[in-house]
């Protein structure tokens, strides 16, 4: 395990410590970014927890390289659960969790400190994220206005009808985390819906109007290879978590069925040109 060191010094907010925890398995062509968005913050109280389950690519020789970083290699049953070994390993009072092929935007911790220690004391607090490519390119802007659009509206009665809360923009309090309950392995794809709408029972986040991060979409990845069981596991955690909110539950259902019928037409007219 790496000895964690401290993110730059660039003085002004010197506010709680965040905890960034990114699960990695064979990301050696996409983990330096993710590093380097996390060590280029100007936040200065920063500790970022690599938990890889086994790589055999390059992947632990850039985190043997990496400098202020801890980390740990070792087999896991998967995303949650190496995410759930980071939140243990964490010492910080806030938690981010950020995949290694995702990246942060400039300036985005500084951001979320300053939210964190507002007097209205949110427990948890989520931002725009943008949709890239392979490349880094933006693609789905259409996606990404719609959403944005339902997170400037957040309320949880409005978040039970479909995921819009993107998790590598959204951070937590550790101590609300461990009320709300670590990520659970019920959903092999959409553990992220699970675990936010349970927070979510706990109060509103604070929504910061700006982009805190990037998510990769590539052909092979979860997000894009599992679509339909992604959208049928956010009808599922609905039902689960939404007790007492009937009518956003069943929209849920709704919303999820017409989310895969355009998005199966999206691919369609991708595929014919």
């Amino acid at each position: 395990m790496a000895t964690p060191a401290p993110g730059p010094a660039t003085g002004g907010l010197q506010g709680p410590l965040i905890s960034i925890v990114t699960p990695c398995f064979n990301s050696g062509s996409t983990l330096a970014a993710t590093l380097a968005s996390v060590a280029e913050q100007d936040y200065p109280n920063i500790e970022h927890i690599v938990v890889d389950g086994g790589s055999t690519d390059e992947t632990l020789d850039l985190l043997a390289a990496a400098e202020g970083i801890m980390y740990i290699s070792e087999p896991d049953r998967g995303r949650p659960d190496a995410a759930n070994k980071g939140v243990r390993l964490a010492s910080g009072e806030i938690i981010g969790f950020l995949n290694a092929d995702d990246t942060y935007e400039p300036g985005a911790l500084r951001a979320v400190a300053e939210a964190f220690t507002d007097p209205s004391r949110p427990n948890w607090v989520t931002g725009y994220c943008r949709i890239v490519d392979g490349d880094g390119k933006e693609i789905r802007t259409s996606v990404t206005k719609y959403k944005n659009f339902f997170l400037r509206h957040y309320s949880l009665r409005l978040y039970l009808t479909q995921n819009f809360v993107p998790d590598p923009a959204t951070f937590v309090r550790k101590q609300t985390l461990e009320q709300a309950g670590m990520l659970g392995m019920d959903y092999p794809i959409s553990h992220d819906y699970d675990l936010w709408l349970r927070v979510a029972r706990l109060g509103d986040p604070a929504v910061l109007r700006r982009y805190l991060s990037n998510f990769t979409m590539v052909e092979g990845t979860l997000s894009m290879s599992s679509f339909e069981q992604q959208f049928d596991e956010h009808a599922q955690i609905a039902r689960r978590r939404g007790k007492g909110h009937p009518v956003p539950v069943a929209a849920n259902v709704v919303m999820s069925r017409l989310i895969v019928i355009a998005y199966r037409l999206m691919r369609r007219r991708g595929a014919g040109r």
